[in-house]
């Protein structure tokens, strides 16, 4: 196989199969375009912009990372820093065109010196946003990468090592304010969720060591590939998702 970065290279596959539009493409662009314009947390005044997503919402996989750094708060695009750029030859070798994704965040503004974000922003951005853009979008599969979006997103406090490659059923329901998503969306909806380390993680242990991180996730983004291709996912943990989740 092809050495790509670090790991080996599958062969080319096919797009990925687009998944259902959104319930009303119209209400996503107006959402997003809200989202810009947001100052609900204490986020907003340090950084340059809002950083809302980037990709198709037509996929069937939407990645989803802790927040904005430097580099994103410049370009205003979520994953264009160096763990962005790893992230895509991650996504490249398992088959899978950056373009083929929708990629967002937990919180959609970069923190100070790149900290992890707080309870009260995290509650405030994904209650407005991500809920509701999760709800729009309806991917198939999330790819929570790190321990922010893996922990949010299950609503529990165990990390990443312990959870990461596993596959669980996420469920969103939309405690979100009235009138941010469509009526036929407002039940939520489920997807198989799969916890992954974070490429800045990657980039801090590059170690390509068999059993290493590097090692790990070229299981787990094969395993993504293969379910987005139409494979039967392994065991599929119980239902998750925010904020009474599956370890509550």
């Amino acid at each position: 196989m092809q050495k790509v970065w670090g790991v080996g290279a599958m062969s080319p596959r096919p797009p990925l199969p687009l998944g259902p539009t959104a319930a009303d493409p119209g209400a996503l662009a107006a959402l997003e375009e809200r989202n810009r314009s947001c100052a609900a947390c204490k986020l907003r005044p340090g950084c340059t912009q809002v950083v809302v997503s980037d990709g198709d919402p037509r996929s069937p996989l939407v990645v989803i990372g802790e927040g904005p750094g430097a580099e994103e708060d410049r370009d205003g695009r979520p994953f264009v820093g160096q763990a962005g750029l790893l992230l895509d030859r991650i996504l490249t070798a398992a088959g899978i065109a950056r373009e083929q994704t929708y990629l967002t965040n937990i919180v959609k503004c970069r923190a100070p010196g790149n900290r992890a974000p707080e309870p009260d922003e995290t509650q405030a951005c994904t209650a407005l946003w991500l809920l509701p853009q999760l709800a729009l979008l309806r991917p198939r599969v999330v790819l929570a990468l790190g321990n922010t979006a893996t922990q949010f997103l299950l609503g529990t406090e165990q990390g990443i090592t312990r959870l990461r490659g596993q596959w669980f059923r996420f469920h969103s329901p939309l405690n979100t304010p009235a009138g941010t998503v469509p009526q036929d969306a407002s039940e939520g909806y489920e997807a198989l969720l799969m916890p992954m380390l974070h490429p800045a993680y990657l980039l801090r242990n590059p170690a390509r060591t068999p059993g290493g991180p590097k090692a790990l996730t070229w299981g787990d983004i094969q395993e993504v590939a293969r379910v987005l291709g139409g494979g039967e996912p392994r065991e599929v943990r119980g239902v998750g998702g925010p904020p009474g989740g599956l370890f509550d």
